[in-house]
């Protein structure tokens, strides 16, 4: 087993997930299941790598610190006004569609409340590249498109903004003999800070872009916005992916020209750190905790499949939207994958600081969402083609 070698880890990782990556891509699924069966592979089926709990919490915040840069990018002004009442109304309706029934469903099968939300704060993510790959697959042009890419944009800071609050809950219920008032004041001081910092490095850093010229300058100067914001927000203990997010909300903002280049700077170096961050949850799958909680995976499922599905419903009749995007919309949200998978992993880490029980905790996390994500991967492409097949908006 190669443990101490990081720099022959990294390259051993890239070339299997490379070509895991393609062989599932070949078969039509998404590369992202190619890299989490490269890390089943070389860990828990093989144990070839192993990689130490530091190693693997510091890839997994670096990963998220970048995602969470990208989607805060997305949030300009134009983009926020454009996206109208209905989409707004759909989100907030799926995200926490999924995060209720998963609560129930969960709750239901272990009597564990916090057990059952961590997963239902798991619930709301999705993966939009995941339905945006499915969507230019079928050449689809249309209304339940146009909705569909815009809701899974932006749910994932819906989802965030649902984890971060729910993780700081759990946190005072695993502490000893939580107060009513610390139970409230935890969450809101976690996302407050979280919210301020990230609004601060922006401004700070969006002052600096101002003054500086070319693709080197501007690299150099987004990672160390991105590390700096996400190294102070794991030393102040708020959420390290929330603040991020705003970091790159406040920066598109700010220099909308400038931010523009930082975000595509920092898409083209993401592949392969993607691929590593994959084959890291991968490798901290536990078969044997898979196979006792496949009930719960089961469930977890079921009820995020009928969250989405019927909040997407319910969210278009209240916003009005049009009667394919009511009929149709649920079926094209259904992928799950980078960021449900990159905060069960930060759920990991976070825990591990109470005990044997949060390590459990954590290691209960991954194994369902890594093994879930790897079947909502394949579901959902097959919803997007069926979705736009029945909406007749397939070219």
């Amino acid at each position: 087993m190669i443990t101490e070698n990081i720099i022959l880890l990294i390259g051993i990782m890239l070339v299997a997930g490379s070509i895991m990556g393609r062989i599932t891509h070949s078969l039509r699924i998404t590369a992202i299941v190619g890299y989490i069966v490269a890390g089943i592979i070389l860990g828990p089926a093989f144990h070839l790598v192993e990689l130490s709990p530091h190693t693997m919490k510091m890839i997994v915040s670096f990963t998220l610190a970048l995602v969470a840069f990208i989607i805060g990018g997305t949030f300009t002004a134009d983009f926020l006004k454009n996206a109208g009442k209905s989409t707004w109304m759909i989100i907030c309706s799926e995200s926490f569609g999924a995060f209720i029934l998963v609560a129930i469903g969960v709750y239901l099968v272990t009597h564990n409340m916090i057990v059952a939300l961590i997963l239902a704060s798991l619930a709301p993510a999705s993966a939009p590249a995941g339905t945006m790959a499915a969507l230019h697959d079928c050449k689809a042009r249309g209304p339940l498109s146009t909705t569909a890419t815009a809701v899974v944009g932006l749910d994932d800071a819906t989802s965030i903004l649902i984890f971060a609050v729910t993780l700081a809950l759990v946190e005072v219920m695993l502490g000893s003999s939580p107060s009513v008032s610390t139970t409230i004041i935890r969450p809101l001081m976690d996302v407050g800070g979280a919210i301020i910092l990230g609004i601060l490095i922006g401004v700070i850093f969006a002052y600096l872009a101002k003054i500086i010229r070319g693709r080197e300058s501007m690299l150099i100067l987004s990672l160390t916005s991105i590390l700096i914001c996400a190294g102070l927000a794991e030393f102040l203990d708020v959420s390290l992916i929330l603040a991020c997010m705003f970091l790159g909300a406040t920066f598109i903002n700010f220099v909308p020209s400038v931010g523009k280049t930082s975000f595509e700077i920092i898409e083209d170096i993401l592949p392969p750190i993607y691929i590593i961050f994959f084959i890291v949850a991968g490798l901290q799958l536990r078969p044997d905790l898979l196979i006792v909680m496949g009930a719960i995976g089961i469930i977890y499922i079921i009820c995020r499949t009928f969250g989405l599905m019927g909040g997407a419903y319910i969210g278009s009749i209240v916003g009005r939207a049009e009667p394919v995007i009511q009929k149709y919309l649920g079926f094209t949200i259904l992928s799950q994958a980078g960021v449900a998978i990159g905060l069960a992993c930060m759920v990991a880490g976070e825990l591990s600081a109470y005990g044997d029980a949060g390590v459990k905790l954590g290691s209960m996390a991954i194994t369902i969402i890594t093994a879930t994500s790897v079947v909502f991967e394949i579901i959902g492409p097959i919803g997007v083609r069926y979705a736009v097949g029945r909406a007749g908006e397939g070219g």
